[in-house]
C-alpha cells in the first residue's frame, strides 16, 4: 500500500507528537511513524518534572515563561480528554544540602527576574516546616508552579487526542529505506509512505541515520526507579535534590531519578542504577530510604548537545527534511514551545532562535 501525506514525522515521543499537534492545527495531513510504540524511548519515563529552575544553582531555564505556559496549557488540554490522571500541579521543593550550595542558589535567585510567586527563597526552618525530616542546610527554594508528570501516560493520551484530530499513527514499523524522487518515500515492511516533508524526531536514533550523523549529539543513559512506602507518604510535592523525586497522584509511591551515564554497554535498568538512586535518596530523605521497596525500574537514552539546547531546523542539503532532537532532560519544558516555534517558522516565515537553530551545527556537516 502507498500512503500519501503532507508531513511524515519519525518518532512518537515528546518531540514528534508536539510537532504533529502543531502541524495538524495548520490543516495539513500528518503521519507519525515509530519503530516501536508511543513513548517507547527516552520520552516514556514514568516520572518527570516541569522545573524551570535547573542545575545546581537553580538557574532560570531558557525561555522559561514561554516554555512553561506552552506545556502547562497543553497538559491541561490533554488531561481533559483522558480518564487517567497523568499530571499534578503539586509544587517543587529544592533544599540546599551544603552551605556553599545554599549561598549560590540564593545569589542566583536574587539576580534573576522571576515572575511573581514562581520561585521563593525559604529559610532552613521554613523548608523543614514544608517537609519535616528532609536534609537541608541554610535554606532552599520552593517553586509552587512545579508540575509532576507521568510522561509515558501523557504521551499515550496525547496520541489518542491527535488521532481524533486526524493524525495517522503507525507504530511497530521500522523504516527500511528513506529516499527522495518527487517526494520523500519511507519504505515500511508492508507499505510505503510518500510525504512532501519529513521530520526526524527519533531521539538517539536520529543522529544514527546517514542524513544526520554529523550532528554534535551526546548520548546519556538515565535510569529511574519507582519506590513504594509501607506507610502513606507525608508529602505531596516533588523534590529536586541530587536528582529528583517525582511525586505522582499516589499516597504510597514516588519516582526517583535520574542517573547520568555517559558510558554504558546496555540499555536496560540494573542493580547498579538502583543503588545509585538509593544513595542519592539517602542524602535527602535518609529515613524514607530505609523503608521503601523498589517496585519498578525504567531506563532510557537522552540526547544532549554542547550548549544543552535542542537542535531544530531544516537539513542544509536535502529539501523539505527537518530535525528536532537534543531535548536532553528538559523535553517536557521545551518540547511544545519549540514545536509551536517551528510551526511559525514553516507557515509564517519567522526566524528560528539562534540558540536552537540547526545552522549552529553546520561546521560539522561540512567536515
Amino acid at each position: 500500500m502507498n500512503h500519501q501525506t503532507d508531513f511524515c514525522i519519525l518518532g512518537a515521543g515528546l518531540a514528534g507528537l508536539s510537532l504533529a499537534n502543531v502541524l495538524l492545527e495548520h490543516d495539513v495531513s500528518v503521519t507519525v511513524i515509530d519503530k516501536d510504540s508511543v513513548a517507547a524511548g527516552a520520552s516514556g519515563t514514568p516520572g518527570g518534572l516541569v522545573n524551570p529552575a535547573t542545575g545546581r544553582r537553580a538557574k532560570k531555564s531558557w525561555k522559561a515563561e514561554q516554555c512553561y505556559e506552552a506545556i502547562a496549557e497543553n497538559l491541561e488540554k490533554i488531561q481533559r480528554t483522558s480518564e487517567t490522571t497523568f499530571y499534578q500541579n503539586n509544587g517543587l521543593l529544592r533544599p540546599a544540602l551544603l552551605e556553599k550550595m545554599a549561598r549560590k542558589m540564593k545569589a542566583q535567585r536574587e539576580k534573576t527576574s522571576w515572575p511573581d510567586g514562581w520561585c521563593q527563597w525559604k529559610t532552613e526552618d521554613e523548608i523543614k516546616d514544608i517537609h519535616p525530616g528532609i536534609s537541608c542546610v541554610d535554606g532552599g527554594l520552593w517553586l509552587p508552579i512545579g508540575l509532576t508528570v507521568n510522561v509515558g501516560q501523557y504521551l499515550q493520551a496525547y496520541a489518542a487526542y491527535l488521532k481524533d484530530q486526524g493524525l495517522n499513527l503507525i507504530t511497530g514499523a521500522a523504516p527500511r529505506k528513506i529516499y527522495h524522487d518527487d517526494s520523500w518515500k519511507i519504505d515500511l515492511p508492508h507499505s510505503t509512505v510518500s510525504a512532501r516533508h519529513i521530520f526526524f524526531a527519533m531521539g538517539q536514533h536520529t543522529h544514527q541515520t546517514k542524513f544526520w550523523d554529523w550532528l554534535p549529539v551526546n548520548l546519556i543513559k538515565g535510569q529511574v526507579a519507582t519506590f513504594r512506602s509501607p506507610q502513606k507518604l507525608s508529602f505531596d510535592h516533588s523534590i529536586s535534590s541530587l536528582g529528583y523525586m517525582a511525586r505522582p497522584d499516589d499516597e504510597y509511591t514516588f519516582v526517583q531519578g535520574s542517573t547520568y551515564e555517559h558510558d554504558f554497554d546496555h540499555l536496560n535498568p540494573d542493580e547498579e542504577g538502583e543503588q545509585y538512586l538509593r544513595k542519592r535518596m539517602r542524602r535527602t530523605l535518609p529515613q524514607l530510604e530505609e523503608t521503601v521497596k523498589t517496585i519498578d525500574q525504567w531506563a532510557g537514552v537522552r540526547t544532549s548537545t554542547p550548549n544543552y539546547k535542542p537542535i531544530l531546523g531544516p537539513h542544509p542539503k536535502h529539501q523539505n527534511m527537518h530535525v528536532f532532537t537534543g531535548l536532553g532532560s528538559k523535553g517536557l519544558l521545551y518540547g511544545k514551545f519549540l514545536a509551536n516555534h517551528y510551526g511559525d517558522y514553516l507557515f509564517n516565515n519567522t526566524s528560528l532562535f539562534p540558540d536552537i537553530d540547526v545552522e549552529r551545527c553546520l561546521s560539522n556537516a561540512n567536515q
